[in-house]
């Protein structure tokens, strides 16, 4: 069974003439016709920029598949097809794919640059709050360690660590639930410091619940999500227990 989010929560305003950037780490494929199944014209390296010809032709859904790693999970980003121009070649792709957000830096392993490393690069030092709180009474105390950090987009950071835990969650401003999907993937592809990923790995799928997608590595205590909260806002958080 598919499952797709019954409200339109992809809809973004690609415009016509102007240039976006390819956010899928594992290419965009450009197709000749708007269907999946046409001829592949090219794979678009992350990054690579593409002026869109068309973005209201033709008016149909496509459904991106989301990677998942278990058989009996069947996902699609509900979405649209668009048409680009990069080079000489013209042709298809999944709107999603697309951001005017400039892209995260990938070193020469492909490790990606950290989400806060990421926004204070492309928005500015953000308005930071961080603080450290005691937990518990003597002779133990446990500490919960707090990062806040709101930038003037709109985009924000919250962290929390405590008892060897982290979790947190990240919202980037204007970025459709299907561009969060593509930017999520690419910060956590082949993620510096876990040892769980596999070279040129990406996190992937294991179980929907309602507006919530989670994501994991190999273990319970490593885990992630997308998820639209009750204000509209669509973020990807996660948690990693040592």
């Amino acid at each position: 069974m598919s499952l797709i989010f019954p409200q339109e929560l992809t809809a973004q305003n690609l415009v016509n003439g102007e240039v976006y950037y390819a956010w899928n780490v594992k290419g965009t494929v450009i197709y000749a016709d708007t269907n999946a199944g046409a001829k592949v014209l090219d794979s678009l390296a992350f990054g690579t920029k593409v002026q869109v010809k068309d973005a209201t032709y033709p008016k149909i859904n496509r459904n991106f598949k989301v990677e998942s790693d278990q058989d009996q999970i069947d996902y699609s980003l509900k979405g649209h097809w668009v048409k680009i121009v990069v080079g000489d070649i013209e042709g298809f792709v999944f709107d999603g794919e697309l951001s005017k957000r400039v892209p995260l830096k990938l070193t020469e392993d492909k490790r990606p640059e950290r989400e806060d490393d990421y926004l204070e690069r492309t928005l500015g030092e953000g308005a930071r709050t961080e603080k450290e709180e005691p937990l518990g009474t003597e002779p133990i105390i446990y500490y919960r360690w707090i990062k806040d950090i709101k930038f003037a987009d709109g985009s924000y950071i919250q962290w929390e660590t405590q008892e060897g835990c982290d979790e947190g969650e990240f919202h980037i401003s204007g970025a459709s639930f299907n561009q969060t999907y593509f930017m999520f993937t690419a910060f956590h592809y082949m993620r510096a410091g876990v040892r769980y990923v596999n070279t040129g790995s990406i996190v992937k799928l294991t179980k929907v619940k309602g507006s919530r997608l989670e994501f994991t590595y190999s273990e319970e205590s490593n885990g992630n999500h997308i998820t639209t909260k009750e204000d509209g806002k669509v973020v990807f958080g996660g948690y990693l227990c040592n």
